[in-house]
């Protein structure tokens, strides 16, 4: 049995190894709470980018404008869809592609944030090793400058397989925006320049593309005639190259076919 100094000794022991423990205690979940909050508060990569495309997907807000359609003599043609939010900001662009000389079907998905090229999905067939074709999509991440930082790439040799396989990561590779850019724009080679007028039975067509033999060039179904087409029809070789500022609308007739409806026309000014 203890005696009372020592018991008074032995108590405040017990005492101080309790507070100890409890106060260490105290600090392990304190860390370790701190640890979870701030692996909370920092997202993984490329769950960010994962989020934004869902977000851009997934709002059916956005208004949807669509490019002429292009073709060329080869069998080459280009289109190209862009889905423009609330504040007139284009946030996704869908470029449809076919080259001609290749073969090669290509469709290329923008995401674009603060104006700048964030994300490109891209899903073409490579038909190089005749042998072997294979399908192909290829993802990469950018920067704030638009410089790529991670790319990765999966493939099948059926389209519908894509989807089973697994990514693997390659070397970042650049998907260039331009020509997508310049299509829902109408600058550079896809500028609306006057090339001829197209006469199909009872239907007038007004062609606008590149001035070049084997060009991208548009058609379009002139409905109503106003003093643009009229001077079309005058004098054709006076209008060929001259820039046009066109309004137009997409249809698809009761037969499945579609075709560009030309709701307007005027000469523009070149800068």
């Amino acid at each position: 049995m203890l005696q009372g100094s020592k018991l008074l000794n032995f108590i405040l022991f017990i005492f101080l190894m309790s507070s100890l423990l409890t106060s260490c205690g105290e600090d392990t979940v304190k860390e370790n709470t701190n640890d979870s909050s701030e692996k909370q508060g920092k997202l993984d990569p490329d769950a960010e980018y994962e989020i934004y495309i869902s977000d851009i997907d997934l709002n059916d807000s956005l208004q949807y404008l669509n490019s002429l359609y292009f073709t060329k003599e080869d069998g080459s043609s280009l289109d190209v869809a862009a889905f423009v939010n609330k504040q007139e900001e284009v946030v996704k662009l869908v470029e449809k592609a076919v080259d001609g000389a290749n073969n090669r079907y290509e469709k290329t998905t923008y995401y674009v944030k603060n104006g700048k090229k964030y994300i490109s999905n891209e899903h073409f067939e490579d038909t190089l090793d005749k042998t072997n074709p294979m399908f192909i999509e290829r993802i990469t991440f950018y920067d704030d400058n638009e410089n790529p930082i991670k790319t990765r790439v999966r493939s099948a040799k059926f389209e519908e397989n894509l989807n089973k396989n697994s990514f693997s990561e390659v070397e970042p590779y650049n998907c260039s925006i331009k020509r997508a850019l310049e299509a829902i724009n109408q600058q550079g080679r896809f500028q609306a320049k006057f090339q001829g007028l197209i006469f199909a039975g009872r239907s007038t067509y007004i062609t606008v593309g590149e001035d070049s033999e084997d060009g991208y060039v548009s058609a379009l179904l002139v409905q109503y005639e106003n003093e643009t087409t009229k001077k079309m029809r005058k004098n054709q070789n006076a209008m060929l190259g001259k820039l046009l500022d066109i309004n137009f609308q997409k249809v698809i007739d009761e037969n499945g076919f579609e075709f560009q409806l030309l709701l307007g026309v005027k000469e523009a000014s070149e800068e």
